[in-house]
C-alpha cells in the first residue's frame, strides 16, 4: 500500500534538518535518529503540527538539552518528525499535515502525538527517535508500531526548548525497535546501568480486565509467563477515579501554557483541538483543587507498592489500533478508554516502558512495565530479558 517514500514523506516534516552531526566520535556514533516538531533544533523551526505556528516561529537559537544530549554522543540527526497539533491526540492524525504512516499496519494508525517518530523508526528510517509523552505520547506509539518505548520519570529528564503542554506532566522519551538500542541510549541520558538485585514483579490484575477480550486474552497468558508475580488491584478507588483526577490536571495544564494561543482572533486550529482548548477553559476550580489532593494520594499509594525494586505489569492500550478512516466518536471512546490505562504512569509521575508482546489482526500488541521514581534504568534492563521470554512466548502459540 505504501513505499518507503511515502513513509519518509508522512514522517518526517519538511522544515527540519535532513542531516545534522556535532560529534564523530561517541556512544551512539553509529546510530541515526530523529526528533519530534515539538523539539527546538538551533537554526530550525518548530511547528508542532500547526500551520500558523510554522508560520510564525523564528528558527531556534539553541538546541533542546535533550536533542543535544544525543548530538553530543555521536548519532546523526536525519529530520524532526510530524505530532498531532500541539500534541493534543493519541493517534497521529493530523487534519493539517496529514497522518503519519504505521509500517507495521498501514490501514491503522500510528499512535499519538509522537506518531511521525514512531513511524520513521518502524520502517528502519532511523534508529532511534525522541519523543514526548504527556498521557501517552511515546508508549502507544509504540504499542501501535510494534516498537520499544520509554517514558522518562517526570522532571528527570530536561524539557527546555520543548513546547510545554502539560508541564506538570510533560515527559522526554524515545523509541527503538529492539531493547538493545533504547538501553544505548538510556545510558547516554543516566550513565550506565549497572546491576540490579531482584525484581519483584506485580501484576494488575484489574488492569487486564479493561480491554477488549481479544487483547486481554493475549496479553493476560503473556503477562503471566515472565515471572512469579504477585497478582494485585491497581483501581482499588476505581477506574473513573483515576480519570477524574487526570482530566481537571491535565485541562487545567493545557490551558495555562496553550489558552492564549489558541484563542487568539483568526488562529488556524483543527476542529478537535479548538474544542479540547475551550474545554480547557472552562475547568471547575472545585475539582481541580480536589484532583490535586487525589493526586498525591494516588502516587504515594503507588510510590510505596512499588519501592525500589518493584515493577508493574498492565496493558499499553486497551484495543488495536483505530482504522486510519475511524469516525471522530470511535476516536473519543477509544481515547477514554486507553487513558484509563497510560494516566497511571502519568499521574503519578512515573516511568513506563513498552514492549512489542504479540500481534492480533497483523497489528502489533504492547504490554508495559512501571517502576517506581527514578527506575528507569531497571526498566531499561528488564526490557530485553522481557521483551525475549515475551517473543518466545509468542512463537510458542
Amino acid at each position: 500500500m505504501y513505499d518507503l517514500e511515502d513513509i519518509r514523506r508522512h514522517g518526517f516534516v519538511e522544515h527540519g534538518p535532513a542531516s545534522l552531526r556535532l560529534k564523530e566520535n561517541g556512544p551512539l556514533s553509529d546510530l541515526t535518529f530523529a526528533a519530534k516538531d515539538l523539539m527546538d533544533v538551533a537554526g530550525f523551526k518548530s511547528g508542532w503540527g500547526n500551520p500558523d505556528r510554522l508560520r510564525d516561529a523564528a528558527p531556534a537559537v539553541a538546541t533542546a538539552p535533550s536533542v543535544l544530549a544525543a548530538l553530543m554522543a555521536g548519532a546523526r540527526l536525519v529530520g524532526k518528525t510530524h505530532t498531532d497539533e500541539v500534541a493534543c491526540g493519541m493517534f497521529g492524525m493530523n487534519p493539517h499535515f496529514g497522518t503519519p504512516i504505521n509500517p507495521n499496519a498501514p490501514d491503522r494508525v500510528p499512535g499519538g502525538s509522537s506518531s511521525g517518530s514512531a513511524s520513521v523508526v518502524a520502517a528502519s528510517l532511523c534508529d532511534f527517535a525522541l519523543g514526548t509523552d504527556t498521557g501517552g505520547s511515546v508508549r502507544v506509539p509504540a504499542s501501535f508500531c510494534g516498537l520499544y518505548g520509554l517514558r522518562t520519570t517526570f522532571g528527570r529528564l530536561s524539557v527546555a526548548g520543548i513546547m510545554a503542554m502539560a508541564p506538570s506532566f510533560d515527559t522526554v522519551g524515545w523509541l527503538a525497535r529492539d531493547a538493545k538500542t533504547l538501553k544505548r541510549v538510556g545510558e547516554v541520558y543516566f550513565g550506565p546501568l549497572g546491576e540490579f538485585g531482584a525484581t519483584r514483579l506485580l501484576l494488575a490484575r484489574d488492569a487486564f480486565d479493561i480491554p477488549v477480550t481479544p487483547i486481554a486474552e493475549a496479553l493476560l497468558p503473556a503477562a503471566r509467563s515472565l515471572a512469579p508475580a504477585s497478582e494485585i488491584t491497581l483501581f482499588a478507588e476505581g477506574v473513573d477515579h483515576w480519570l477524574d483526577t487526570f482530566r481537571p490536571l491535565q485541562l487545567s495544564d493545557l490551558w495555562s501554557t496553550l489558552g492564549a494561543w489558541g484563542k487568539a482572533p483568526g488562529r488556524r486550529l483543527s476542529q478537535a483541538v479548538a474544542e479540547r482548548i475551550e474545554l480547557s477553559s472552562h475547568v471547575d476550580p472545585v475539582q481541580f483543587a480536589a484532583a490535586v489532593v487525589r493526586r498525591e494520594a494516588l502516587t504515594d499509594r503507588l510510590v510505596d507498592l512499588l519501592g525500589d525494586d518493584g515493577v508493574l505489569i498492565l496493558p499499553t492500550a486497551h484495543d488495536l489500533p483505530p482504522h486510519r478512516d475511524a469516525p471522530v466518536s470511535a476516536q473519543i471512546e477509544f481515547r477514554e478508554k486507553t487513558l484509563a490505562l497510560t494516566c497511571v504512569a502519568s499521574l503519578s509521575r512515573l516511568p513506563q516502558i513498552n514492549i512489542p508482546a504479540t500481534a492480533l489482526e497483523g497489528c502489533p500488541v504492547g504490554l508495559s512495565l512501571i517502576a517506581g521514581p527514578r527506575g528507569d534504568q531497571r526498566l531499561l534492563h528488564l526490557s530485553g530479558k522481557i521483551g525475549d521470554v515475551l517473543t518466545g512466548t509468542q512463537r510458542a502459540r
